[in-house]
């Protein structure tokens, strides 16, 4: 499997397209949202002191994995290429087009700006990805991916 941190040597031949994953206004909303919990964790930081070590830590983990979903959805990008599709989230995830069995685009015309476009690929029997999408060029791939596995038999 190639390390995802490093780019194609060859992008322009693989016809690659690449793009955030969520939109700024899923990023805005989620911001918001983790700022209200911030903002409410602060008006009980007083009632810490009756805290033992132990929830003190639960609360500490909490706040450490709702940063990193936080930061995952900012920093997200999906790529796809006449290879492979991969994203960039909270878990690295790669994936051939030629493994693919079957995919199904998930989208909600006039709805995009708060459900995310989602590419939602199996590969083998039980294994499933779902990629987020918000660029134009990469939903605009996977469609063309979706149409050609769906008039093709692999």
């Amino acid at each position: 499997m190639d390390d995802l941190n490093k780019p194609h040597l060859n992008a322009a031949y693989l016809n690659e397209v690449s793009g955030t994953s969520f939109s700024f206004l899923i990023k805005l909303l989620s911001s918001i949202l983790i700022a209200g919990i911030a903002y409410l964790a602060l008006q009980v930081l007083n009632q810490m002191d009756d805290m033992n070590l132990a929830s003190m830590g639960f609360v500490a983990a909490v706040a450490l994995v709702i940063g990193f979903f936080q930061l995952s959805i900012w920093f997200s990008t999906t790529h796809i290429s006449d290879t492979h599709i991969y994203q960039t989230w909270m878990f690295k995830k790669k994936v051939a087009i030629k493994d693919i069995a079957q995919c199904k685009l998930i989208y909600v015309p006039f709805f995009s700006w708060i459900i995310t476009p989602r590419l939602v690929v199996r590969v083998g029997m039980a294994n499933f990805f779902v990629f987020y999408a918000s660029n134009p060029q990469v939903l605009e791939k996977f469609l063309a991916l979706v149409y050609k596995k769906s008039v093709s038999i692999n």
